[in-house]
């Protein structure tokens, strides 16, 4: 989980600083108003499209990430419960014997 954090906070700082960018850019050069709002709405699809693309990998990982772990986990159940089920027979057969 500490790593799923962090990297959503690195998502996060990179998107903030593209935009914090972005912005600067547009607003410090020399245009006309009209310019420089279709320049930032440009540059918010842009953005839109990026973090939708990071987003649905993170999704995609994820989902691969829970699918990987349920059959790690059933396959160590399934050796647990067939530990145990050896265990109790070897002490079943030694209290019979």
């Amino acid at each position: 989980m500490a790593c799923e954090n962090g990297t959503s906070k690195l998502l996060a700082g990179l998107f903030i600083g593209a935009a914090a960018g972005a912005a600067a850019g547009i607003l410090l050069a020399p245009q006309s108003g009209k310019d420089t709002r279709k320049k930032i709405k440009d540059e918010a699809d842009k953005m839109k499209d990026e973090w939708g693309k990071c987003s649905q990998s993170f999704n995609e990982k994820a989902a691969q990430f829970k699918t990987d772990l349920e059959s790690r986990l059933n396959e160590f159940k399934s050796k647990f419960q067939n530990a145990a089920e050896t265990a109790k027979e070897n002490l079943k057969k030694e209290a019979g014997a």
